[in-house]
């Protein structure tokens, strides 16, 4: 099943190649064309693999490493969880 993907939502999602060595994003999280189901799964493992064989190889990745979203990682407040009251124990 596939589901419904929200407009715009896509550019918080990351690439295969990541900034830390070594590591490499695979799943239908990480960005490709099929959202949340098997082939896109499956075409995200396919694009983690182009990114092995490339850094192995030498080469430049042709995807490229996609920059965070400016939002992610940004100063956030400290917040209480919703439902809590109080400080001490329950």
């Amino acid at each position: 099943s596939v589901y419904a993907a929200t407009p715009g939502r896509g550019k918080y999602r990351p690439s295969q190649e990541s900034p830390v060595p070594n590591f490499v994003m695979a799943g239908d999280y990480a960005t490709q064309k099929y959202l949340g189901s098997m082939e896109g799964a499956v075409l995200s493992g396919k694009l983690a693999a182009e990114v092995v064989c490339d850094k192995v190889a030498g080469r430049e990745n042709r995807n490229g490493l996609r920059p965070a979203h400016s939002s992610v990682g940004a100063e956030l407040e400290e917040r209480r969880p919703s439902g809590v009251a109080g400080s001490g124990p329950i």
